[in-house]
């Protein structure tokens, strides 16, 4: 199948120009889980966490070094991410040579690929460690207001509405999974608006319950280093 977002839903391996890419399996998950986060982490986000355990300055040096690297060139050269990498590209690629065709030309492909091919997103994070912390309090303010749902949560539920037994969600790719339970939410939520529309028709906006789903819109806490300042005041402000 050709590299066509909408067709996804389908689980049919991607054709890429190194070989088939096979969409992980929910039976699966559990195994590659550690590997998919760690595709996932950007590279300000590496920078990061080496920083939050850099409390002696001795990895000073490492980080000046990391910050002029691309992704790419990080990945290839710290054990523990070139590890999980590697553990991805030889359960998903049908091709046992295709892991030596990546290359820094075709990397952000390949990884973009295998993230959204498996309901993975990139959190995007600021460099500004002040503006880091800042959105990351907004994170945990706003999961404290809303549902925190896990891996669990969505499965039972996935189970409790189609009458689908474990068995049967065992073999859903986990885009399959997540698609369905966004889009049994949405029919939810439909059937809530209609109902109370019945009561306040002019008050309720009706969504179709069959509305395009983009589950990789941006997230709302990501700020900019002006915006920040705008919000800190003076305190940060150079």
């Amino acid at each position: 199948m050709q590299d066509i977002k909408e067709f996804y839903i389908l689980g049919e391996p991607i054709e890429t120009e190194i070989g088939k890419f096979e969409f992980l399996k929910v039976k699966e998950y559990p195994n590659y889980f550690i590997d998919l986060q760690t595709v996932s982490l950007s590279k300000d986000k590496i920078i990061i966490k080496y920083g939050e355990i850099n409390k002696s300055g001795d990895l000073d040096e490492f980080l000046n070094e990391l910050k002029q690297c691309s992704l790419y060139e990080i990945v290839t050269q710290i054990p523990e991410l070139n590890q999980s990498y590697s553990n991805l590209m030889l359960k998903l690629l049908n091709n046992e040579d295709g892991i030596k065709l990546v290359n820094s030309e075709n990397f952000d492909y390949v990884r973009n690929l295998v993230m959204e091919m498996n309901f993975q997103k990139e959190e995007k994070v600021n460099p500004n460690l002040e503006i880091q912390r800042a959105i990351e309090r907004s994170r945990r303010v706003k999961s404290q207001d809303s549902e925190n749902l896990e891996f669990v949560d969505i499965v039972s539920s996935m189970v409790g509405f189609n009458g689908l037994s474990y068995k049967d969600i065992n073999e859903f790719t986990i885009y399959q999974l997540y698609m369905t339970y966004y889009r049994i939410a949405q029919i939810k939520n439909y059937d809530t608006s209609t109902l109370f529309a019945t009561v306040s028709p002019d008050k309720i906006k009706i969504d179709s319950w069959s509305k395009h789903i983009n589950p990789f819109e941006d997230e709302k806490h990501f700020v900019s280093q002006d915006e920040f300042k705008k919000g800190t005041g003076s305190v940060f402000n150079e």
